[in-house]
């Protein structure tokens, strides 16, 4: 229970939420956008059919109801000059632009169902209800991923209509007033609904890309020390080769082995062995400098680092303070007849032109192997 809390609240999941949200949000508000641009020209249509047809009795208030559909078709046709600045925006403060943009249409709205109630129309009493609750659908669809956008746009459409009461345009306000709150209850449920739907959704994301990236390691990395296999090497290994072919730049490899790594395992346990391997994998991966250089396990006892764009002499050089490192360490090995500690030996060689992979390690080998042989615990560069 307490893993799956620590998913939830991890980073990298909020961010994958917060990133979910802003594209709902995206979406939501373009598809929002056609909707009502589509209503709101209905409106006008609809309004001077009824002007042309003299039907129109126009009561007092500020503007006339085409007016207030005019400004509201103004408004939503500019609306695509702003997607392009609310997209690249930080995510506070798209945030907050969203939540003004969604407010503007609401009260937007607002006014148009008041000016239509003040008017009156063929239809009037049962029209603002419908294009009310057609809005307040288009709000919860486009805008539950974020509470304050969708009642930031539904709360003015919600007020307009509770203004019947006060202008008494009802004939049972208890009544109008009890669907209301019905209407209210319905858009909340509804949001906390699809929020649920929607965040679990965005967990099984996430946890699926938890499940790739465990494979992904699973697939590159040792799982004992940590740093990269003998799978992975290969194919960076191919890759860097291809680049020093295209490119003409140089590449060394480092092959080392644990000396008298088995009599090590023989006296201190497996155990002990285990660790011993992963303090030489931390060795080598502070000896390394360059962001694309590369330490893999390579087999047993066996290490290989990756070096792209060195030459012998930027190995050397790594391969000397791998030495150091290691001996700062200074762990105990009994069964070693040329340290009282852990020590490595290291074979050098640097890429040449039409050699494969396996070419180079072999002359890496090699060069290791004439280490074993005059002593260990050194260094050789192969010819």
């Amino acid at each position: 229970m307490s893993s799956l809390s620590n998913r939830r609240e991890s980073p990298q999941r909020q961010h994958l939420l917060a990133q979910a949200t802003r594209q709902a949000l995206i979406k939501g508000a373009r598809w929002a956008w056609g909707i009502q641009l589509m209503i709101a020209a209905f409106m006008w249509f609809h309004v001077q059919a009824m002007h042309d047809a003299h039907l129109v009795v126009e009561g007092a208030r500020p503007w006339q109801l085409g007016i207030h559909v005019e400004l509201l078709l103004l408004v939503l046709l500019l609306q695509p000059l702003l997607w392009y600045w609310l997209e690249r925006w930080p995510l506070a403060r798209w945030r907050k632009a969203v939540f003004i943009l969604a407010l503007l249409w609401g009260c937007l709205w607002a006014s148009v169902i008041y000016a239509l109630l003040k008017t009156e129309l063929p239809g009037r009493g049962t029209m603002e209800p419908a294009i009310a609750a057609t809005l307040l659908l288009v709000g919860l669809i486009s805008f539950y991923p974020m509470s304050q956008v969708l009642y930031g746009f539904c709360l003015p459409i919600l007020a307009s209509l509770i203004s019947q009461i006060l202008i008494n345009v009802v004939a049972f306000p208890w009544l109008f007033g009890s669907g209301m709150l019905i209407l209210l209850i319905l858009l909340e449920t509804g949001r906390r609904m699809l929020t649920s739907w929607f965040v679990l959704a965005v967990d099984r994301e996430y946890e699926q890309e938890l499940m790739l990236k465990r494979l992904d390691a699973m697939a590159h990395q040792d799982p004992l020390t940590g740093i990269a296999n003998r799978r992975h090497f290969d194919i960076a290994s191919k890759e860097a080769i291809a680049q020093g072919a295209r490119l003409n730049v140089p590449l060394t490899v480092i092959l080392l082995d644990v000396d008298f790594f088995k009599p090590y395992n023989d006296h201190y346990g497996h155990q002990a062995g285990d660790e011993c391997l992963i303090l030489v994998a931390e060795c080598l991966e502070e000896s390394v400098r360059e962001p694309g250089d590369l330490v893999a396990r390579y087999g047993g006892e066996e290490f290989v680092v990756l070096l792209p764009e060195t030459d012998c002499r930027g190995a050397i050089k790594v391969a000397e303070r791998i030495r150091a490192t290691l001996a700062a360490r200074a762990l105990p090995h009994v069964g070693s007849t040329v340290a009282p500690h852990l020590t490595l030996s290291q074979g050098i060689a640097q890429w040449q032109q039409g050699q494969t992979l396996i070419d180079l390690l072999e002359r890496a080998d090699s060069a290791l192997y004439q280490v074993k042989e005059q002593g260990r615990n050194h260094h050789a560069v192969a010819p």
